[in-house]
């Protein structure tokens, strides 16, 4: 027996379904950028692409900020305490902190155009101990209560990993929350309706909650089914960059045209992932 949906009562323009991952260092998403404005509600961009911007202007769209934190799966990152604060340092020595997430993004902040804000979480691989785990968790909490505790020209979502209980923040009122660790899991459809309806059991139903690295449909829909208002991915631009489609469409060595094509069909397939991926009307297996 299929379980019954977890009542969801978001407010007026909240952004719904899947939000696409925009990037300065390949030119695919370049060329995407004024589908990408005129198609979804909201495009995520990192921290770290905020860097790598230089003098490239902003989508003019909605943006969602994420800090980075998914850099603490690479075994070349480590994870520091400086303050009761967790900060990311990486291989060249650039760090990534709370309080430095917190004025990138209020820098991207431009009339018209709201931003979502994320604070700094530190998901584990698969293969850390528990200690460790609970070491992440414990800062990941700690970043949260001290970004949603500044002032607020944003909208801030309190970042958490699987496990973790929201508790720990909503008494700091957090527009949302988001939900990381899930994109080593992206093809347990059933993991992933776990722990989406987990998190939305314990969260009022007026939040929004957002799972980060979701990029194939069927796993898009199993986490919107389960009670995700967003989930975004990079996965329909690396996927078209090889040469696919999520409708089973191959291209040895494409061209440019050629990738933006693919990457269109990937984004548009993806944004409709309540349809079942063999209902496509293009669908011919996927390879």
């Amino acid at each position: 027996m299929a379980e019954s949906p977890i009542p969801v009562t978001l407010p007026k323009g909240t952004p719904h379904g899947f939000i696409p991952v925009y990037t300065y260092r390949f030119p695919l998403d370049q060329l995407l950028r004024p589908y990408l404005e005129q198609l979804f509600p909201a495009a995520l961009l990192s921290v770290t692409e905020l860097r790598e911007r230089g003098e490239q202007a902003l989508p003019q769209m909605p943006l969602f900020i994420d800090s980075g934190g998914f850099l603490a799966l690479n075994t070349d990152v480590t994870i520091q305490e400086e303050g009761g604060l967790g900060v990311l340092v990486q291989p060249n020595g650039q760090t990534i902190s709370p309080r430095s997430i917190y004025d990138e993004q209020r820098w991207a902040v431009r009339p018209n155009f709201p931003v979502t804000a994320f604070t700094l979480d530190f998901p584990a691989p698969a293969c850390a101990a528990a200690a460790e785990r609970e070491r992440r968790g414990a800062l990941t909490i700690s970043n949260a209560r001290w970004t949603l505790s500044q002032i607020r020209p944003f909208r801030v979502f309190a970042s958490l990993q699987p496990g973790l209980s929201p508790a720990e923040v909503l008494d700091l009122q957090p527009d949302g929350l988001a939900l990381g660790g899930l994109a080593p899991y992206s093809a347990d459809r059933e993991r992933i309706r776990h722990e989406v309806r987990a998190m939305r059991a314990l969260m009022p139903p007026s939040l929004p909650l957002h799972v980060f690295g979701l990029g194939h449909p069927q796993s898009v829909r199993a986490a919107l089914e389960a009670g995700a208002t967003t989930v975004d991915s990079s996965a329909p631009q690396r996927l078209a960059a090889d040469g696919r489609s999520w409708t089973g469409e191959a291209v040895t060595d494409p061209n440019s045209a050629e990738r933006l094509a693919l990457a269109l069909s990937n984004l548009l397939t993806v944004s409709r992932a309540e349809v079942p991926l063999h209902l496509h009307p293009l669908w011919r297996g996927v390879r």
